[in-house]
């Protein structure tokens, strides 16, 4: 290998190396969560078989996919952590390729590349396979944490392979919209609403026997069929394999099709002018950034959607295997009221969602400032307080519009099917969690401010390892102390208690500060360009 592809081997590599480190801690902690959480549900083999009762329940298999085998360890969780690894590596795959390429064509930087003797081509295949290998890495550590307890190694090597195969197919997928289209958020937007897609089509095959050759049509449905603990599909697998090398060698004839800075999709260039919300910096921010809002809306109110139409049938799973049911207690659910208690889990996890939203508003700003679209705000009569309190104001006001319609989503699911959650009920679930969305809020403007490169790996990083705090403090025994840690854990169980409110208000508090200090930290650096 020559100097040239060298270079950019090693550019790509320090510029996602925090990321993948990341990726990495969270998918092993998380495999030895769901691990030490079956032993201690599932200590004997009769609860095991108990539980492998209800791997055929369809609500159950339209959410978590296909169980095999899920009276082992292994099974156990390939089945019921499969479908968020799965979903987690697909997802930083995608905004690392798509930062990579287009979000670099977008800040000019890619010239800096192309200026030596290395082709376009050849950059974009180098990328993905500083991506792909990131992806290996995630899909090693959660196979060795298997081994580590004991999970036969060959079973854990092809699930570790299928998560690898998974998240590289939808790399894959981000490259090819990378070419298509001119601005990053839009590509970002058609690949999410690929693998939003790829999952409800998993769904439907999952609802009954006879729509189950639409999970051939689907990788969620190829992880689904792979089998690693059970009798392995090698077709799966060489679907899981190629795919990534086929979308590569696309990516890689549509990048030779364009210059630097276009697109395959054409778009016009003599479009009348639109000026509407041009006239504040705020109502500038406001349509820049509300595409983006609507898709998360979009995405968490159909999940919500479904998650809500299934409540009686989750309940009825639940309340029929008492393993089970512990094991979502070690979870933090209250299974005094279970239909509540699932309520209250699962607007945990969209607290995780909305924390990752107030991440990523923060990042827009950052993408902004780096791109010096802010400069032809901030030399005008702009000031700096005024520039980025807008963004916080609208980030909060984001995830308040987020609360609400995730609400409104899950309680139209549950009366549709008759579940016992009245309206009231799901709304405060959801608003529950805004207290800590608004603070790494906050803390996402400090990063910026003080560390703008970090602005969305370190805020969404800590949000997640903040996520999966409490659940792994109380299955491994940590002190009380470092549960604490995470705001996640001052959280109440809405509906089924009443607020925290003096949770709630010191979060608010501390976002509030964060905020300011982050403001105050702006005004005093340099803007930080491309």
């Amino acid at each position: 290998m020559t100097a040239a592809p060298r270079a950019v081997l090693v550019l790509s590599t320090r510029l996602l190396r925090r990321g993948a480190l990341v990726l990495t801690a969270a998918g092993g902690a998380y495999v030895a969560v769901e691990v030490i959480g079956y032993l201690q549900s599932y200590p004997d083999q009769a609860s095991r078989v108990r539980l492998a009762a209800f791997q055929d329940n369809p609500s159950i298999r339209m959410i978590q996919g296909l169980a095999h085998n899920v009276d082992t360890v292994g099974g156990f969780v390939a089945w019921d952590a499969g479908w968020f690894l799965q979903t987690l590596t697909a997802i930083w795959a995608m905004l690392a390729v798509l930062r990579l390429t287009r979000g670099d064509e977008e800040a000019d930087r890619s010239v800096l590349v192309l200026v030596a003797p290395v082709a376009a081509r050849q950059v974009l295949q180098l990328q993905l396979i500083v991506v792909s290998g990131a992806v290996l890495l995630f899909s090693t550590a959660c196979s060795l944490v298997l081994t580590a307890y004991g999970v036969p190694w060959r079973g854990a090597f092809l699930f570790g392979l299928g998560l690898a195969g998974f998240g590289a197919t939808f790399a894959g997928v981000a490259a090819v919209c990378a070419q298509l289209f001119v601005v990053r958020r839009r590509a970002v937007g058609v690949a999410s609403g690929v693998l939003a897609a790829a999952y409800f089509v998993r769904m439907i095959g999952n609802s009954s026997d006879a729509r189950g050759w639409l999970r051939w049509s689907t990788p969620y449905g190829w992880m689904d069929d792979l089998q690693p603990y059970g009798a392995p599909r090698w077709s799966a697998l060489v679907l899981l394999v190629l795919s990534p090398v086929a979308l590569a060698g696309l990516a890689a004839a549509l990048r030779t099709r364009r210059d630097i800075g276009g697109a395959t999709l054409a778009t016009s260039d003599s479009r009348a002018p639109r000026t509407r919300l041009l006239g504040s910096a705020l109502a500038f921010g406001w349509r820049g950034t509300r595409g983006v809002l609507a898709a998360w809306a979009l995405g968490l109110g159909t999940y919500a959607l479904l998650i809500g139409s299934l409540l009686p049938a989750l309940t009825d799973y639940l309340l029929d295997d008492p393993g089970f049911l512990k094991t979502m207690a070690t979870l933090g659910v209250d299974v005094s009221d279970i239909t509540k208690g699932m309520v209250a889990f699962m607007s945990t996890m969209f607290g995780l969602a909305f924390s990752l939203y107030a991440c990523w508003r923060i990042g827009a700003v950052r993408a902004e400032e780096e791109s010096r679209r802010a400069d032809l705000l901030l030399i005008g009569p702009v000031s700096r307080p005024r520039w980025l309190g807008g963004h916080l104001a609208l980030g909060a006001a984001g995830l308040g519009g987020l609360a609400v319609s995730t609400g409104l989503a899950m309680w139209a699911g549950g009366h549709a099917t008759g579940a016992e959650l009245s309206l009231g009920d799901a709304l405060r679930a959801t608003a529950n969690t805004v207290p800590v969305a608004l603070l790494f809020l906050g803390f996402a403007v400090l990063v910026f401010s003080l560390r703008p490169r970090l602005t969305v790996p370190l805020s969404a990083g800590l949000a997640g390892a903040a996520y999966l705090l409490p659940p792994l403090g109380s299955t491994l025994s940590l002190p009380a102390w470092v549960r604490d840690l995470s705001p996640f854990q001052h959280l109440a169980v809405v509906p089924v208690h009443p607020y925290a409110v003096t949770s709630g208000l010191v979060m608010i508090g501390l976002a509030a500060t964060l905020a300011v200090l982050g403001v105050t930290a702006f005004t005093r650096r340099d803007l930080a360009g491309a």
